[in-house]
């Protein structure tokens, strides 16, 4: 069965194997690159104590066009598009038809009929194909994520949902998800076309409810509560109302963050406290625009005189909030978590491909071929 199975799919190994070759070949020098460049920013910056500036404007131009113009812009985004398509090309395009071009050209009928009993055959398989896959996300998860060293001690976002998916554990466990269920939507339908724009929706889905209503819930989030005259900052039209981030900065992850009186309960910009609605502030402080979406007020830049409206509600003085007991409570998970909700969300994913896998069992041994 072993060299059955290499002499079917042998043309796929080297496929992988070649991927990894040229994406080796491409992350290499290009990370190489971009920490000597941020290296010699460092050299710099330490001169003239302006170190603290490099995340707004260093490698924020594709291939840092701006350092060497030599070197095509917008090439970060295009390996970044590569890297999250990963898993999403493995699922459809080795899942799916590993059982299904099985079932369209009767090769499996061949090999029952053979003294292989239909558990060896499709254990046998699933074991190669599943192991392949592990091991070749794997690399190309190590890879991207030294890859990405510079721009994680540069911005410190490593639980921004991109990054998230692109490092660590988690491309493993995804890109074995999307295999197991390619493979079960492929035995199910036995029409490729079909099984792989499915397979598609449903990864694009879980995907997306995995990142925006699961992972927050790994572990329960730590909460940081900060009075508002801590959270004021310039915007160059006066002072402006901001929540208070959580420690270390980008390095943490910001779940929520919300303006709360003592009780706890947000405030609802639309309809604040009467007391402290600024009836005309145009007319007697002077508001200015910050966006569309917020305004901005300053009368002889004082703190207590900072005026904010958001989302088109009333103007309000922020210091009468600030004496009625509001403060910005924020809720976050803490940098050294990273780690442990890799592991989570690996482990996540491991348990889900059990579904479609016994998925894959039962048809294969239950229904007729």
């Amino acid at each position: 069965m072993n060299w059955l199975i290499w002499r079917q799919h042998r043309k796929m190994f080297i496929i992988l194997t070649t991927t990894l070759i040229l994406y080796a070949a491409l992350v290499i020098p290009t990370g190489l690159h971009f920490w000597h460049i941020y290296q010699q920013a460092l050299a710099v910056c330490g001169k003239t104590d302006t170190c603290g500036q490099l995340n707004g404007n260093l490698l924020e131009s594709g291939w840092d066009s701006n350092l060497n113009p030599s070197l095509p812009g917008g090439g970060v985004n295009l390996v970044v598009l590569l890297i999250l398509a990963l898993p999403f090309l493995l699922g459809m395009f080795i899942g799916v038809p590993l059982i299904a071009r099985e079932y369209n050209d009767s090769t499996n009928l061949l090999v029952w009929t053979r003294s292989t009993s239909r558990r060896r055959w499709l254990t046998t398989k699933l074991v190669w194909i599943l192991i392949s896959t592990a091991i070749f996300a794997a690399i190309f998860a190590a890879l991207t994520t030294w890859w990405s060293k510079t721009g994680n001690t540069l911005y410190v976002n490593r639980f921004n949902t991109v990054k998230f998916d692109l490092q660590g554990m988690v491309p493993v466990g995804y890109s074995v998800f999307a295999v197991s269920l390619g493979i079960a939507l492929g035995t199910w339908l036995k029409r490729i076309m079909v099984a792989i724009g499915i397979t598609l929706v449903i990864l694009l889905a879980s995907q997306i409810v995995v990142g925006s209503f699961i992972r927050p819930h790994y572990m329960t989030p730590r909460v940081l509560n900060v009075g508002i005259n801590q959270n004021t900052t310039s915007n160059g039209n006066g002072l402006a109302l901001s929540p208070q981030g959580p420690p270390n900065g980008g390095a943490a992850w910001a779940v929520s963050g919300a303006l709360v009186n003592k009780s706890g309960q947000p405030l609802n910009w639309s309809s604040p406290p009467e007391s402290c609605v600024v009836t005309h502030p145009n007319e007697n402080t002077g508001v200015g625009s910050a966006s569309s979406h917020t305004a901005v007020a300053s009368a002889g830049h004082r703190q207590a005189d900072a005026i904010v409206s958001q989302n088109g509600g009333p103007a309000v003085d922020f210091q009468c909030l600030n004496n009625l007991g509001y403060y910005w409570k924020t809720q976050y998970q803490p940098a050294y978590r990273y780690w442990d909700f890799q592991r989570i969300e690996l482990g996540l994913y491991l348990a889900l491909s059990l579904v479609p896998l016994g998925a894959t069992y039962w048809l294969v041994l239950r229904r007729d071929a």
